[in-house]
């Protein structure tokens, strides 16, 4: 069973959090769910897996997927390691829940999703909603970081969930609604430094890892929901997609931002285009984590890697990273 470790303390988040606005990373260390138990599973090869999920030749948003977390399973040993049971969390099935509504509905053929919850909820988010959904969807796992024994954040979950789900195979179409998968784990205790030999295998998406506005619009997108786990815990969006969401909007892709329970009872008509007149989201001008040099001193390894540098705008680092 890959672990671990314990998480900042509630006392020292919660005054942490004071300092900066709540983004889904801050509220998946505050108030997540623990890591559930371990259980042996048939672990297929990394191709394997990858072969589940990956986007035909020719679809345009093929190049986005990350193929990092795949390639971790060649790495395991296929007759020992437990993964753990994400079927035991609760924000797995509301996810769910959440997919098969807005399916249901019908999704909007200029609308795209970044869905950013706990990685195992947004796998199966997705995992469901290409199951379910009229319109072909191009699912986009964008997992950078790699399970270690010591690792900072749950890897493993995300990675439990890719091998276990099974999304309806991806053909090459005309035109798809992309759905971009993100772990919310990927900037989790940020006001942490962690101790030495832990893993850092936290991560950043930078601007290369979304398309931006000229592509969207060749592809016939000029609205993206962002999906969060809870309005109340989340105030805006993640620090890591800060600085491409302004540059979208600033080139006319409208954004909004929709939580699991609203997606669940909003799925009927009109719903999708409710959210953009409901819960618009403005990205206002604000410090981040990437232009913040403190973060990286505290980022012990710089992602898994040696210390990480900070140049400004973005993580740079000498050594390996996570991934």
């Amino acid at each position: 069973m890959i672990r671990r470790l314990a998480p900042l303390s509630a006392l020292l988040l919660a005054s942490a959090c004071t300092i900066r606005p709540w983004t889904p990373s801050v509220s998946v260390a505050f108030w997540a769910e623990d890591v559930p138990e371990g259980r042996l599973v048939n672990l297929p090869t990394a191709a394997d897996a990858l072969r589940k999920w990956q986007l035909p030749p020719g679809d345009p948003y093929r190049p986005y997927v990350k193929p990092t977390l795949f390639a971790s399973l060649d790495a395991l040993d296929r007759k020992t390691t437990m993964l753990p049971d994400v079927e035991a969390l609760e924000i797995v099935h509301r996810a769910r829940r959440a997919a098969r509504a807005i399916a249901a509905a019908g999704l909007p053929p200029d609308v795209g999703l970044v869905v950013d919850l706990r990685g195992a909820a947004s796998v199966a988010f997705g995992a469901e909603l290409s199951r379910y959904s009229k319109h072909p969807v191009s699912l986009v796992p964008t997992f950078h970081n790699w399970p270690n024994e010591d690792e900072l954040v749950p890897a493993e979950e995300t990675l439990a969930a890719l091998v276990a789900e099974e999304p309806r195979p991806a053909i090459l179409h005309t035109h798809t609604v992309p759905v971009f998968l993100l772990d919310a784990w990927r900037l989790a205790y940020r006001f942490d430094e962690p101790e030495p030999g832990v893993f850092d295998n936290r991560y950043m998406l930078g601007s290369a890892d979304l398309p931006d506005a000229a592509a969207l619009r060749a592809q016939g997108i000029h609205r993206l929901i962002y999906v969060i786990d809870d309005f109340d815990d989340t105030e805006v969006e993640e620090d890591d997609l800060h600085h491409t969401f302004r540059a979208l909007l600033g080139e006319g892709i409208a954004l909004s931002m929709a939580d699991l329970a609203w997606l669940e009872a909003h799925g009927a008509a009109p719903g999708l285009a409710l959210a953009f007149d409901e819960h618009p989201l403005r990205v206002e001008p604000r410090l981040t984590l990437v232009d913040d040099p403190l973060f990286y001193r505290r980022a012990v390894g710089g992602f898994g890697g040696l210390h990480g540098i900070h140049f400004g705008g973005g993580l740079g680092h000498i050594g390996p990273a996570a991934g």
